[in-house]
């Protein structure tokens, strides 16, 4: 399987109340990606969320109250199962006043999960979610004139969708949509790539390969994103700030296999490729 870019590009003026631009003050760009910690996939055919409108925060100086900027408020339905190993989606490019701006106010209007079946369930949207996911840009970004900064959402699916019931069993009664997302500032990210193979050196696909934070014991809440592989064993995942990380890869029927000290460098690739062992 071929990664594909889908870029769609929507410009944006901000003109409401809370973003007029002063002219004369300087300003950059930037450039508003969507992608995705999967999902497991062999139940679930599409993740489908509507985003009816996008924010980002300006902090301000003195004693003026930080306000937000509309980056966009056309409704986008997006599958997040399309966007994975390295696919993303281009939500918006605006030009912006420069300052710094430190988090995003993300919409969500409707989200629905289809399964391989065809049969679908409408999921309830949270209240906070309907009044706008807040996602803090950490570390802030700096804008200055002429400046283009390229920020990543990735929507972690695998979290932001529970499941009811025993999945594992192949009964789905329903999802609790509990949408978590994190934003990465992508110039500040490196990205990591490989494949997964049996020790037949049989590529394997949909195995899932995650990313953890480097603590002693790993747990549900040191997860930092995921990934499954294609069908050529291969797969990709962008925006991880640069440092030091664990990562896990598994799949049913065989034992996971973890690889420590994965140094992640900023603007680079780092290749980290795993053999599975089959279970006795």
């Amino acid at each position: 399987m071929i990664t594909i870019v889908f870029v769609t590009l929507l410009m944006f003026s901000c003109s409401n109340d809370e973003s007029t631009i002063m002219p004369g003050r300087g300003e950059g760009t930037v450039n508003l990606y969507l992608t995705d910690a999967p999902f497991p996939i062999e139940m679930v055919a599409k993740t489908i969320v509507t985003i009816d409108k996008v924010e980002i925060r300006k902090q301000e100086t003195d004693s003026a109250e930080a306000s937000f900027v509309v980056l966009t408020e056309d409704p986008m339905e997006i599958d997040l199962l399309t966007l994975s190993n390295g696919i993303t989606e281009q939500l918006a490019s605006v030009e912006l006043e420069a300052g710094t701006y430190d988090m995003i106010r993300m919409h969500v209007s409707d989200s629905k999960v289809e399964l391989n079946d065809e049969s679908q369930f409408d999921l309830k949207i949270p209240s906070g979610s309907s009044s706008g996911l807040k996602i803090k840009i950490d570390p802030a970004i700096e804008i200055s004139d002429g400046q283009t900064a390229d920020v990543l959402l990735d929507f972690d699916v695998s979290k932001s969708f529970v499941v009811k019931g025993n999945w594992k069993g192949g009964k789905i009664k329903g999802f609790n949509f509990k949408p978590v997302v994190r934003c990465v500032l992508l110039g500040q990210a490196g990205r990591i790539e490989g494949t997964v193979s049996d020790t037949a050196s049989v590529a394997l696909e949909k195995a899932s390969v995650k990313v953890w934070m480097p603590t002693e014991e790993m747990e549900d809440d040191s997860l930092i994103t995921s990934s499954f592989t294609n069908m050529d064993g291969k797969y990709q995942i962008i925006g991880i700030l640069a440092g030091e990380y664990y990562m896990t890869a598994e799949l049913d029927s065989f034992i996971t296999d973890t690889v420590y000290n994965v140094n992640v460098t900023q603007g680079e690739s780092t290749i980290v490729d795993f053999q599975l062992t089959p279970e006795p």
